[in-house]
């Protein structure tokens, strides 16, 4: 069993078989090389030879490539040209784009312009109309009671009339002090709320305050002098209540 088993082992290579294996080896690698370069020296030749030929049967290649370097050199040369008039295009779009700027913006002021004056105009309308309420709210408030002033004027002019007649002493004294003091008192009242009496006596004729029944020429008194007064007028606060009824020198 022994023998049996030695004899199947391999057998160790020498130095020298090693040496021939290592040589047949790079002889082979050598040989591909040089299979595959003479192969694609091969190819190259078979690509170049039908190009020299088709090149030697066509003599009108030379004119060809003459007119395609011509064409190749206008095309070229056409990109500035192309590219100048683009430039000049947008060039004379800027010109338009900042004229149309240049209209709106005036367009656009004049609307602010306008805006701004209205504004103004409709602030000063507000002041003027507060201003005006305010005034109307104060004369409201200040004038208020001269439709019952007005009223009571009639009451004065009466009173006024009875104490003027003429009657002899000692007859009504007693009916007349009473009328007297009836209107002095009324009289009062009416003044401490903001009646006063029109003054007529030795002033100039004045139609806001005084009107003129009668003219009448007087010696010594110059024309539209107040020579008589025929009705009393009352001014309420700053108002003319009623114009005192005159008559005036001619």
């Amino acid at each position: 069993m022994e023998e049996n088993t030695n004899e199947q082992q391999p057998r160790l290579r020498t130095a020298r078989e090693l040496r021939k294996a290592k040589e047949a080896e790079e002889e082979r690698k050598r040989r591909e090389e040089e299979y595959f370069h003479h192969a694609s020296d091969v190819t190259q030749e078979t690509q170049t030879e039908p190009i020299e030929e088709e090149i030697e049967e066509t003599p009108h290649v030379a004119a060809e490539i003459d007119q395609a370097e011509t064409i190749h050199t206008d095309d070229v040369s056409d990109p500035p040209s192309m590219e100048a008039e683009s430039l000049h295009v947008e060039e004379g779009n800027a010109q338009v784009d900042w004229e149309t700027l240049q209209k709106e913006l005036e367009k656009w002021k004049r609307h602010a312009e306008e805006n701004e004056e209205q504004l103004l105009r409709s602030r000063a309308d507000y002041e003027n109309f507060r201003r005006r309420a305010r005034k109307d709210q104060e004369d409201a408030v200040k004038y208020g009671a001269t439709s019952l002033v007005e009223s009571l004027l009639p009451v004065l002019d009466n009173l006024e009339r009875a104490l003027a007649v003429d009657e002899p002493e000692g007859e009504n004294d007693v009916f007349r002090q009473g009328i007297d003091m009836v209107y002095r008192q009324l009289l009062q009242s009416l003044t401490e709320k903001g009646l006063s009496v029109i003054e007529t006596e030795g002033k100039e004729f004045n139609p806001h305050e005084h009107t003129a029944v009668m003219q009448e020429e007087a010696e010594g008194i110059e024309a539209g002098m107040i020579i008589e007064e025929l009705q009393k007028g009352y001014r309420f606060k700053e108002r003319i209540l009623r114009p005192a009824m005159v008559k005036v020198s001619s």
